[in-house]
């Protein structure tokens, strides 16, 4: 009986979601608010660290865990919704999501400046202020 029931069973299915190669730019623009170079770029940039070493239970491409996390940035939806348009369930949205976050926010200061001295944050709110 054992022997029919292992036949009987499915396999699992395993969806890799949406890569840049799916999606047209228009498409890329709409869902992440950024157009397909800076994605490219961004996806360059966090790379290290969002790239498992071994393709072990199917681990998601890097593009894919960024469109859906800058999708989800983008529309404010929800999880599962987000994770619909992608072809991802909810619980691997919601961890692209944190890993994606994580990954930015190593690679902010190299682009987002910030000063040590409550003086350089008085300087730069003065100049905030004048443009304004």
């Amino acid at each position: 009986m054992a022997f029919v029931y292992t036949f009987m069973r499915t396999r699992r299915q395993v969806c890799n979601g949406v890569t840049l190669d799916d999606m047209t730019d228009n498409e890329i623009m709409k869902t992440t608010r950024f157009p397909r170079c800076a994605v490219i770029e961004l996806s360059q940039l966090i790379d290290n660290d969002l790239m498992h070493p071994t393709a072990r239970s199917h681990a998601l491409p890097v593009e894919t865990q960024l469109l859906a996390a800058l999708q989800f940035y983008a529309s404010g939806s929800f999880q599962w919704m987000v994770g619909r348009s992608c072809g991802l369930s909810q619980s691997a949205v919601s961890k692209c999501i944190a890993d994606v976050t994580d990954a930015l926010v190593k690679v902010a200061p190299r682009f987002v400046p910030s000063s040590a001295d409550t003086a350089g944050h008085e300087t730069i709110l003065l100049r905030h202020c004048k443009l304004s």
